[in-house]
Order: C-alpha cells, then sequence, then structure tokens
C-alpha cells in the first residue's frame, strides 16, 4: 500500500479494535447500591470503585477490617460479581470492587495489563486494606502484576485465566481479517501500542506467577472457549504452593456467577487455614 493516508487510516482503525468496547450503559451490580463509591485517581486516569462493609452501609472506611478485592475481565464490570458480593457479605466479608479503565464508570482509557494493574494498587490504597482478590480471565495477570509490583494480598483466586496478547498473538491475525488492512498498518499500530507503554517491561506471566507467595486458587472450565485452559495448569504448576480446581460445562463467564463454584471461593478468601487443592 502506497498511500500514507490510507495507512494512517488503517493504523487508526487497528488501534480502535484494540480498545475495550464500552456498554452504551454502564451497570452496578445490585449490592454495590448500598456501598460507598469513589473515583480513584490512578497515574493514568481516574477509575471508579466501590466498598460494602457488611451491616455498615454508608461510611469511612478506615480501621475497618480486610476486604476482598474484585476484578473483572476485559469488556466486563463490576456488574459480574452480583452474586459473589451477596456470599461474601453473607460470610461478614468486606468487598471492594472497581472498573478497570476503559470500562464501566471508569472515565480513564488505555487498558494495557501495565494500566490496569496501576488501576488495581491504586484502588487497593484508596478504599483498602485488602487481603484477598478474585479475579476473572484478564482480569487475573493485571492482579498478577499488580502483586508483582507491591500490592500486598494473603489469597487469590484466579478464574478463567486470560493470556495477554503480544506481538505474535493470534489477537493481531483476528483484527487483520476482520477489519481487512495491511501487514504494514498493523506492524504500525504495534509499535505505537509498545511505545504508548514502554514504561512497562515486557509482561511475562510465568515468570511472575513463579515469584508469588500469596495462596492462590486457579479455577477453569474444560469447555471454555474464551481463553485456554491449560494456561491454568501452566500457572498452577509454577506459583509455589497453587491449588487448581476443573470444572466443565460452565464456558467462560458464568463460571464466575455459578453458586457452586463461588461456594469454594468464598470458604477459600474465608478461611485462614486453607489447604490447597
Amino acid at each position: 500500500m502506497s498511500d500514507p493516508a490510507d495507512l494512517d487510516e488503517q493504523t487508526a482503525a487497528v488501534l480502535e479494535a484494540l480498545k475495550p468496547r464500552r456498554r452504551a450503559r454502564p451497570r452496578l451490580a445490585e449490592p454495590l447500591r448500598d456501598a460507598r463509591d469513589q473515583e480513584v485517581d490512578t497515574p493514568y486516569g481516574p477509575v471508579m470503585a466501590w466498598r460494602l462493609d457488611p451491616f455498615s452501609g454508608f461510611g469511612d472506611s478506615s480501621g475497618a477490617a480486610p476486604a476482598t478485592l474484585l476484578v473483572h475481565g476485559w469488556e466486563d464490570d463490576n456488574a459480574l460479581w452480583s452474586p459473589l458480593i451477596d456470599l461474601l457479605q453473607e460470610a461478614g466479608r468486606p468487598v471492594v470492587a472497581l472498573d478497570l479503565p476503559g470500562h464501566g464508570f471508569s472515565p480513564a482509557e488505555g487498558c494495557s495489563v501495565g494500566r490496569a494493574a496501576a488501576a488495581v494498587r491504586s484502588v487497593a490504597e484508596a478504599l483498602g486494606p485488602v487481603d484477598t482478590l478474585v479475579a476473572h480471565s484478564f482480569g487475573c495477570p493485571v492482579s498478577t502484576q499488580a502483586i508483582a509490583d507491591g500490592m500486598k494480598i494473603d489469597r487469590a483466586v484466579l478464574i478463567a485465566t486470560g493470556w495477554p496478547a503480544g506481538a505474535n498473538s493470534t489477537r493481531w491475525t483476528r483484527i487483520q481479517e476482520a477489519l481487512g488492512v495491511d501487514d504494514a498498518a498493523i506492524e504500525r499500530a504495534q509499535a505505537i501500542a509498545a511505545e504508548a507503554d514502554r514504561e512497562f517491561p515486557p509482561f511475562d506471566y510465568l515468570a511472575l506467577a513463579g515469584r508469588m507467595t500469596a495462596k492462590a486458587l486457579f479455577i477453569h472450565s474444560l469447555d471454555d472457549d474464551g481463553t485456554e485452559p491449560d494456561r491454568s495448569r501452566d500457572l498452577a504448576d509454577v506459583w509455589p504452593g497453587a491449588g487448581l480446581q476443573w470444572t466443565d460445562g460452565l464456558g467462560h463467564r458464568r463460571i464466575a456467577q455459578d453458586a457452586a463454584i463461588l461456594q469454594g471461593v468464598v470458604e477459600f478468601v474465608v478461611r485462614t487455614n486453607w489447604l490447597s487443592y
């Protein structure tokens, strides 16, 4: 392709396709209607977050018990966690939830792993204390990066973990096929995306997992068509002391709202003397 204008347009289209698609109307998990909400400043723009303490309703959480931090996945939002929030509240467990950058009510854009991890850390600092974490899909590598960057967590549940796209990822191929753009546009978009996140080191999920000290439980459904189930096995193998729970028939998202799965999640989060699966 020789027309620079066409290349600019194609590159812009690729970069737009990399962004998460927002819902026309942001959703709020029903239990969070009684929560304290706060727009939290992060190094890359503000995000919306909520803290809900059992039996306390609105108010300052300073001096409160440690909470469980909930981190949703790509093109999802806080509403994913409605069933789990109810169960954690019944167990007397405070909850902190957020909408990642580019998602839900959060004004910030740019949702690379590094930027999203910075948002998670900022929320944990602003609405903490937090000592446990539950994440889904893209929220799993984001949370792992946040822990590696200094967020203190005792136990983490990683459900249907995603695997961020690198330069050779099939995600780029899918975007190229969907948009019908030239190789040059893909290459330019990759360079622009890398430059935008140049302050972050390349994301190495397995290397980070091998350095973790928090107790972890990986959960994955064998019929997941959104993320590869074997990725959870790979990570559990290198994450010291991690447990791995398989299920089937729950796909990629429903697993994060299944009653039986969530009962196990709550037990893992609440019990301090947990023994790994």
